[in-house]
């Protein structure tokens, strides 16, 4: 079993490194391995796309719930916190704010699709929520269309969670969290809106057999309440109550020295309750839970490797929305995956990578639908790795998806990646992307109670696919001590979907005017991105990162509401002693235009912690988020975001 026996000892390697080592990141950029921009693992120098990871010591940094905390940080990323509803990842501008589902980034958990968004069309979406947080080892953020090997979603990019591998010798690693607004008294509306978080998260991996049968267990338990202070302002929007459970495991069976078969299985129950602040009061909740379950196999051949793996999704939203005109409802979404994938050395500069996907989606949801829907895809990619030179190489890649309501596309792709030197690398490519529309956006079965109870928002089967055509150029330099990347894009979308609020097309039995969803004709963005991190000394590491987009709707020369031009942040560590590490950061959100077309000014979230290695095992962090109290809804502004205030947090950790 050599060969994966040796695969482990790297896993277990990364796995058996303390959490709590702080110290300043030295880390050579060609040892950084990814693998979300190939599927093969590749450094994130010569990587063709732009890739940023996030460490698993990052991630825990922060008191959270979900990885959209951790994200925030990341070049191109701007999260939208708006409302009841979960955190939407928005890539290089590319979103939709008056459109369900106007997400274009493609969520992955190992390479693997996740995707309940059906359930769900009015409100709170429940994948981020799904994700086992104590169980993530990094993730990997691709920036640019991956249409070529993920298919539909990955218009705007690809966020990879990649998972913890199992360890030979039993690991147990977990924390403790608690936070609370400093601003805590709650409004007599909700008096126990007070923003208090308490998250519990603990992860276990061992062997059960050895040499043969290893397994991995995740607990997560969160219970975040509502937060609505008693000086909200006139525009505030108040953050859901969310309870919140997840049980994942996972076996790994070494079979034979080539082989290797995996089974995953996950359980989440997330309920929320979003406040309403008008005077009818009605509040809405939402009650999901979720179901996935894994079987993959691994083998390595004389000639190259092979992957393949059936994936199931199961996702339940009990809705009670209190509004006299929406009926409360169950909603089921199921989603049956079968993909594989084979990678050959063709010779000894050429990699050859091939893959098929067939997936399968039903939605049941009695209320919105007249009968049950479902959608079939068929995809086949193929990709060449190729090295042209020892300082030159060349990435071709396409996938073709054949969709059973909107026929047939091909996405290719062409990436190049040249050393100049041995700290210089420059690369730049062309990519293209599509997402098809939903089904409830397409399905002439579709009818959704909206503008406020004043109209039905109805599907709309001919609708066109959403595509997009992207460039990119990026030069990176590093030396031992610091490294910069800066990188330049370009993308035009075509046919993106949104409501038509302005034209009706008929009129209900009940007297409501109707409204459907339409293909806008055409969208730019772009921009440029830079990323810096620099060793200052043996103390002190800072790392930097600033983005600036332009998104235009090219029918009316208009900016794309709630995009901010500039997006920057900053973080600094001080390693003040062998046990104790401080750190200060920034989140730079600057002017945007609110969806009237006014313009709302740039604002900056402070934030201030410290960490202190109690021993070898346990670990204490604690700080303060939001530093200098900075609220929107202090202002005369209609941001689309919720900035919680002050808040004060602190966690318990320990690795044994």
């Amino acid at each position: 079993m050599k060969y994966l026996k040796l695969s482990y000892a790297v896993a277990i390697a990364l796995l058996s490194h303390s959490v709590f080592a702080e110290t300043p990141q030295e880390t050579n950029p060609e040892d950084v391995m990814v693998v979300t921009a190939t599927t093969n693992a590749v450094s994130i120098q010569e990587a063709p796309a732009s890739v940023s990871v996030i460490t698993n010591k990052e991630l825990n940094r922060l008191p959270a719930t979900d990885i959209s905390a951790a994200l925030e940080n990341v070049a191109g990323v701007n999260i939208s916190k708006s409302t009841g509803s979960e955190p939407k990842i928005i890539i290089r501008g590319l979103h939709n704010s008056n459109s369900a589902n106007g997400n274009y980034t493609l969520l992955l958990i190992n390479g693997r699709r996740i995707s309940s968004g059906e359930t769900v069309i009015r409100g709170a979406g429940f994948d981020l929520s799904s994700i086992p947080m104590s169980a993530i080892d990094h993730i990997e953020v691709v920036r640019g269309p991956m249409s070529s090997i993920y298919g539909s979603e990955a218009l705007g990019g690809v966020v990879n969670v990649i998972l913890k591998q199992p360890a030979e010798d039993t690991r147990v690693s977990g924390t403790l969290t608690y936070s609370k607004p400093g601003d805590n008294h709650a409004s007599g509306v909700a008096p126990d809106a007070d923003g208090e978080l308490k998250n519990a998260k603990g992860f276990i991996s061992g062997t059960l057999v050895p040499d043969t049968l290893l397994y991995t267990a995740s607990l997560d338990v969160s219970n975040r309440d509502g937060w609505y202070p008693d000086d909200a302002g006139d525009n505030f929007s108040p953050l859901a109550e969310q309870k919140r459970t997840g049980l994942n495991t996972g076996l790994t069976w070494l079979a034979s020295a080539q082989d290797k078969v995996l089974l995953d299985l996950g359980y989440t129950h997330d309920h929320r309750r979003e406040i309403d602040t008008s005077a009818s009061k009605w509040d809405n909740i939402y009650d999901s839970k979720k179901l996935t379950g894994n079987l993959g196999h691994q083998r390595q051949w004389n000639w190259g490797t092979t992957d393949i793996s059936y994936f199931y999704e199961h996702a339940k939203v009990h809705e009670n929305n209190s509004h006299p005109l929406v009926a409360e409802t169950d909603m089921t979404q199921s989603n049956h995956t079968f993909n594989g994938k084979a990678s050959l050395p063709v010779l000894s500069n050429q990699m050859l990578t091939t893959g098929f996907e067939t997936a399968y989606t039903n939605i049941d949801n009695d209320r919105d639908y007249s009968d049950d829907r479902s959608v079939t895809q068929n995809a086949f990619y193929l990709q060449d790795e190729l090295g042209i030179t020892e300082t030159l190489k060349l990435t071709l890649s396409g996938r073709y998806t054949h969709h059973n309501q909107f026929g047939s596309n091909f996405s290719p792709r062409a990436y190049m990646v040249f050393d100049a030197t041995d700290n210089l690398t420059l690369k730049g490519g062309y990519g293209e992307g599509f997402k098809a529309p939903t089904i409830f956006q397409s399905s002439n079965d579709f009818s959704l109670i909206s503008c406020g109870g004043r109209c039905y928002l109805i599907g709309n089967p001919d609708l066109d696919p959403q595509t997009s055509k992207t460039y990119e150029m990026t030069a990176f330099y590093h030396q031992d001590s610091w490294q910069v990347q800066v990188t330049g894009f370009f993308n035009k979308i075509e046919d993106m979907i949104d409501r038509d609020l302005e034209n009706h097309v008929g009129s209900s039995s009940d007297g409501k005017y109707l409204i459907h969803y339409v293909n806008i004709d055409e969208v730019e963005t772009k921009g440029f991105e830079y990323e810096g991190e620099f060793d200052l000394s043996e103390d002190f590491y800072l790392t930097t990162n600033a983005t600036y987009t332009r998104a235009i709707d090219q029918s009316d020369k208009s900016e794309i509401a709630y995009t901010p031009r500039w997006l920057a942040n900053a973080n600094l560590h001080w390693y003040a002693s062998e046990n104790l590490s401080l750190f200060t950061g920034i989140n730079y959100t600057g002017q945007q235009k609110d969806s009237d077309g006014n313009s709302l000014s740039a604002y900056a979230v402070f934030t201030l912690g410290a960490s202190y290695q109690i021993n070898d095992q346990w670990q204490i962090k604690s700080g303060i988020t939001n530093l200098f109290d900075k609220r929107l809804d202090h202002t005369d502004q209609d941001y689309e975001e919720t900035e919680t205030g002050r808040t004060y947090y602190m966690m318990l950790s320990f690795d044994m």
